[in-house]
């Protein structure tokens, strides 16, 4: 029996990723206002009801569009990160590496779905818990490959490096283009925060009294 519902299986779940995958798109181009039960199975080529067989709210259909956009994001920066990471590799290479690949045209497509989410979070509450998990899963991340390039505290270290790469991200999709020039001003902020994460206790005492300095 079992082997005989194993194709009607595999139909549901092609069908289900079509869905959530065409949530996605949907969300990238118009926003949370663009999610409809309707709009979604249009999108993926199925039937009225296909979305709601499979999802029983607006809100459930989201959540599971931004999960699945979230699997495909970490499975490419762990991907990268596996190249970037590589033996005798330097941290200005990985900086200069990730840059292009986070700023690239296609990541940044992807991205935009995501933040939508995100957005939509701030206004509706609901929506906050795999917002949040989302994040985590993202912090994650950062901070086993902030561990791996030394840096004392990568947990801590990873909300600073995430924040300052999404606000990168949003600035390129706000005003497309000037692609070296992000590239290159993104690796040079990585690289500063890095070394701001590797100094000596004696090293950060002395550069924060430099800046406790007044100026005259």
């Amino acid at each position: 029996m079992a082997a005989k519902s194993e194709p009607s299986q595999e139909r549901s779940r092609r069908r289900r990723d079509a869905l959530l995958r065409a949530a996605g798109e949907l969300l990238a181009e118009g926003g949370g206002k663009a999610i409809t039960h309707r709009a979604v199975a249009a999108r993926a080529g199925l039937s009225a009801s296909a979305a709601t067989y499979f999802f029983d709210s607006i809100q459930e259909l989201t959540e599971q569009a931004l999960a699945l956009q979230v699997a495909d994001r970490v499975g490419e920066l762990k991907a990268l990160t596996r190249v970037a990471l590589r033996e005798g590799t330097s941290f200005d290479e990985v900086a200069t590496l990730f840059a292009g690949v986070l700023t690239a045209g296609s990541p940044l497509r992807d991205a935009i779905g995501q933040y939508e989410v995100y957005l939509e979070a701030a206004r509706n509450p609901a929506l906050r818990g795999p917002v949040a998990e989302a994040l985590d899963t993202f912090r994650a991340v950062t901070a086993s490959v902030l561990a791996e390039l030394g840096v004392r505290d990568p947990a801590r270290a990873a909300r600073a490096f995430m924040a300052v790469i999404d606000g990168f991200i949003l600035h390129q999709l706000a005003n497309p283009g000037h692609d070296e020039e992000n590239v290159a001003a993104l690796a040079e902020a990585l690289r500063g925060m890095f070394i701001a994460q590797v100094m000596s206790d004696d090293e950060r005492a002395d550069w924060q009294a430099r800046l406790a300095r007044r100026r005259e």
